[in-house]
């Protein structure tokens, strides 16, 4: 099995998950804007393609750290769970601004979806999650996806949103995970792995944690992937500093890492998709 058996796979997705980290959407202003810009514009041309998206996006957090140093003159840092569920309750309508202020140039209205572990932990609370989200996606409206940190403990938070966007691409039986990250995929041996059919443990030892404003890094990004698994279905792991790099990925399938086993991509049930968090 080999990478390029996917490409038909790929270019054939109808419902697509990409989740987006706290460092593309903060920090210096031209890099941020350079990427939402190229960002509006492949979502604008997998609507085209009547493809369904789901947007999985970190930064709230960051976002509000900006504000209240805006504000104060003072640096903020994440120190606790108090002050990081305050920051994002500050951040959150920001970040949904910023998005706006690039969607709506190509076109492509938006919605915001906030939850947690909480919502999803009763079947009742994943199938009113789902609906929506059908419901959203029938209407050719992307949804934007964040965990609800204004609200969660750790007890109850997923953690990263590598492992939300796992989570929404199996509650929503999507056909392919896009995550964007800083870096060229996953390196292993000082090399790039352009292919995974399986994360083993040596995978995971190579795999280091956060580098930038989020809380994952790559570590979080393999666990997003090795779940995907369980139900065959392939994650994508790409640069997003790249322009233009997820309909590079769709046309052509090398950027980054792909993990896929190559079997037939099943439903899980909710009962299972809970037993999987």
């Amino acid at each position: 099995m080999k990478r390029s058996d996917f490409n038909s796979y790929i270019k054939k997705a109808k419902r697509i998950v990409i989740k987006v980290g706290s460092a593309r959407v903060s920090g210096d202003e031209k890099a941020m804007n350079d990427f939402l810009f190229s960002l509006a514009g492949d979502i604008r041309q997998l609507f085209d393609e009547k493809k369904e998206v789901i947007l999985v996006s970190s930064g709230a957090v960051a976002q509000g750290k900006k504000i209240m140093s805006d504000y104060s003159g003072k640096i903020f840092d994440k120190k606790t769970i108090i002050e990081r569920q305050a920051l994002a309750a500050i951040g959150q309508s920001r970040l949904m601004s910023l998005y706006e202020s690039f969607f709506s140039r190509v076109n492509v209205p938006i919605s915001q979806i906030l939850f947690g572990m909480l919502d999803v932990k009763e079947k009742v609370g994943a199938d009113n999650l789902r609906n929506t989200f059908n419901q959203l996606l029938s209407w050719k409206i992307l949804p934007i996806v964040n965990e609800n940190d204004s609200i969660a403990t750790e007890e109850l938070k997923l953690g990263d949103n590598d492992i939300l966007s796992s989570l929404v691409t199996l509650l929503m039986q999507a056909d392919l995970l896009i995550i964007l990250t800083g870096v060229n995929g996953f390196n292993r041996d000082g090399k790039n792995a352009s292919f995974l059919s399986e994360i083993t443990d040596k995978d995971m030892s190579y795999a280091k944690g956060p580098e930038g404003p989020g809380t994952g890094g790559m570590n979080t990004k393999l666990k997003a992937g090795k779940l995907l698994l369980n139900a065959n279905i392939p994650t994508a792991i790409i640069n997003g500093r790249e322009k233009h790099c997820i309909s590079n990925l769709i046309e052509i399938n090398t950027a980054g890492t792909l993990i896929a086993n190559g079997n037939k991509p099943k439903r899980l049930k909710v009962e299972e998709i809970q037993k999987l968090f």
